[in-house]
């Protein structure tokens, strides 16, 4: 059977990470839009995306990256560090554009998919503390990093992780492909041939 993987895909994923992170249960996590999730008990809404560039997020160009890996098929191992913080930085400045138009939560996160697990806890920190901005819609941010989930408060400059075995992200994986399968909500598609 192909595999395939849309926004819905991710925000499950992202959904997942979360009710884990949070210790809190997946139906207390709402999928939406503007913002892409929304969780009421905890007054966050969290808008999820990616660190891509136009070009690789063509999806022919990153088919063989989504299909190296079962725990989660989106890690393509890059040794180019200051690439991938480049592409975290474009996906927050490309957001923050779009901010005005989110509802506004006592807690507004942002979830970015860096597709990377090379990148370590002091590149990403010294990355995070030198983001200065007058005004910054999203108080927290959440770089998926693979096996880590990093939680940086812009407010208090305080850098969190939460570190994922291998059968949980198998787990998040195959629960994340089952609901992007089923879901009525229609988006572009990225479509994995079968693997012999």
């Amino acid at each position: 059977m192909n595999e395939s993987y849309s926004k819905n895909y991710f925000e499950k994923y992202a959904a997942l990470t979360l009710a884990h992170i949070f210790n809190i249960k997946e139906h207390h996590i709402i999928q939406s839009d503007k913002p892409d999730l929304r969780i009421p008990l905890l007054h966050y809404g969290i808008e999820v995306t990616q660190a891509l560039t136009p070009e690789e997020a063509v999806a022919d160009m990153k088919k063989p990256l989504y299909a190296s890996l079962d725990m989660n098929p989106f890690d393509h191992s890059s040794q180019n560090i200051s690439h991938i913080i480049n592409n975290i930085n474009n996906a927050i400045t490309r957001k923050i554009s779009k901010s005005k138009n989110y509802e506004q939560y006592q807690n507004n996160g942002l979830y970015i998919f860096s597709h990377c697990h090379n990148i370590q806890e002091n590149q990403i920190k010294e990355y995070l503390l030198s983001l200065n901005y007058s005004h910054f819609f999203y108080r927290y941010l959440f770089i998926n990093c693979v096996t880590t989930v990093y939680c940086f408060d812009y407010q208090t400059k305080e850098l969190t992780l939460t570190t994922f075995h291998k059968n949980e992200l198998i787990s998040m994986n195959i629960h994340s492909l089952i609901y992007d399968r089923n879901c009525s909500k229609k988006r572009r598609k990225i479509i994995l041939p079968k693997t012999s």
